[in-house]
């Protein structure tokens, strides 16, 4: 009985050893028993081959008519598909048009009993996102929505050089950041200049689905009292199935931004998510421009000083903003609105889009010495600023009466909203300025 009972003990110390000195975990932990963050068991030792899948099946619950509707992937419009890579790392995205309908980033994946499968990570508004799923024997995923909606997935031939980038991750706000011209590499700031490119997505019913439109800013000669503007507004966007150049990292496609009432056009690319090149096709000399996407067109210090809107804010102007401020929005062209003016205004629109208006002329003031009606001579400028939209105006801000005053509106109201520019109370306008109904 001894020694039955020693080698028993024996044996078990063995085992003990052993499960102590491997370092692989074990592939049979389930979902529950995986801690958020710290990993499960190795990619590499997965039970499957592939490492990228596309979408053939979607299935969502109409609640309207009590029933699940199945749907057949992709069509012309709509597709998905996935990576799981062996370093942990995944990639989930559902594009619908040019646009991303969901999306999961900066994402890990793994896997625990019964080939259970989690994704977690983030959406595209920095959200975290968990998804959960399961991959079958013959290889084949399924993959469950935080909507309850679920993708099934096909093993596909991974894409090459470029297939984990999309025409939907051109989205965002692009700054230049550096440019090549025959050869040699400068930095905006050198040569005086500065560039922004402004990619937003637009629903269409026509198409059923999403359009990408661009807005491209470009200063030069901003070193001079008589810096030069480029402005293309609404640029269509057109996917291109081949390489920006030759021996570009993106191997698979590149983008044309034009306009269909005149001969700009501009080609760009990504080399990963947060880096764009662009090419402009319509200038006379060949130019590489390179772009790293920015979190929005405004900069940070702009962001933080309009927190505190009021709610009923027509829009914010800032009289000459500090150079945090102005220096990012250097691409954006400005309005002169009196020649060698000495100030600047930087107007944004809040909420609703805003039509605006100076005008010339001068203040009738009532008896108490307020202002009673502002009598226009000529109408200087009018516009729309739309909501987030940021416009510089030029001009000189007198100290005492007024020479310029701004009216506003919303499209739909009948009378405007005056404001003179001045530094007289109750119009003073030195450092930043909410408008407001009232």
């Amino acid at each position: 009985m001894g020694k039955r009972c020693l080698t028993l003990v024996l044996a078990l110390l063995q085992v003990l050893s052993l499960s102590a000195c491997t370092g692989r975990p074990d592939t049979t932990t389930p979902l529950s028993g995986i801690g958020e963050g710290k990993g499960g068991p190795s990619p590499q030792s997965a039970p499957f081959d592939a490492a990228y899948w596309t979408a053939v099946r979607h299935e969502s619950y109409n609640p309207s008519f009590d029933r699940t509707e199945v749907s057949t992937m992709p069509t012309e419009k709509w597709w998905a598909d996935l990576y799981l890579n062996e370093d942990g790392t995944a990639l989930f995205r559902e594009v619908l048009g040019f646009g991303y309908a969901s999306y999961l980033i900066n994402a890990e994946w793994w896997l625990g009993a019964d080939n259970a499968l989690r994704l977690t990570g983030e959406d595209t508004d920095g959200e975290s996102v968990t998804m959960d799923g399961r991959i079958e024997k013959e290889g084949s995923v399924m993959l469950e929505t935080p909507y309850g909606n679920r993708f099934y997935f096909e093993p596909a031939e991974r894409p090459a050089s470029g297939g984990e980038l999309c025409m939907a991750d051109l989205e965002g706000t692009w700054r230049m950041s550096a440019g090549e011209a025959e050869g040699n590499e400068f930095s905006p700031e050198e040569m005086h200049m500065a560039s922004l490119l402004n990619i937003e997505r637009w629903w269409s019913d026509d198409e059923g689905g999403y359009n990408l439109h661009a807005d491209y800013y470009n200063a030069r000669l901003l070193d001079t009292d008589a810096p030069e503007y480029k402005t293309e507004k609404n640029l269509l966007t057109e996917k291109l199935d081949e390489p920006l150049m030759y021996g570009f990292p993106n191997e698979l496609w590149s983008a044309r931004l034009y306009a269909e009432e005149s001969d700009t056009e501009f080609r760009v690319s990504l080399t990963d998510r947060n880096t764009l090149y662009l090419q402009q096709y319509d200038a006379p000399a060949a130019c590489t421009a390179i772009y790293t996407r920015e979190e929005s067109l405004m900069p940070e210090a702009l962001t933080q000083t309009m927190a505190d809107e009021p709610d009923d804010a027509l829009m914010f102007y800032w009289r000459d903003p500090p150079a945090e401020v102005a220096k990012p929005l250097a691409a954006l062209p400005v309005t002169v609105l009196e020649n060698g003016g000495e100030n600047r205004l930087l107007l944004i629109g809040r909420w609703y889009e805003t039509d605006i208006q100076f005008c010339t002329g001068s203040a009738e003031q009532n008896a108490d010495g307020t202002l009673g009606e502002w009598i226009t001579d000529t109408v200087l400028y009018e516009g729309t600023l739309r909501i987030d939209e940021p416009q510089w105006f030029s001009l000189s801000i007198p100290e005492k009466s007024a020479r310029l005053c701004l009216f506003m509106k919303r499209p739909w109201d009948e009378s405007w909203f005056t404001w003179p520019v001045t530094d007289q109370d109750p119009f003073f306008v030195s450092g930043h300025t909410f408008l407001t109904e009232t």
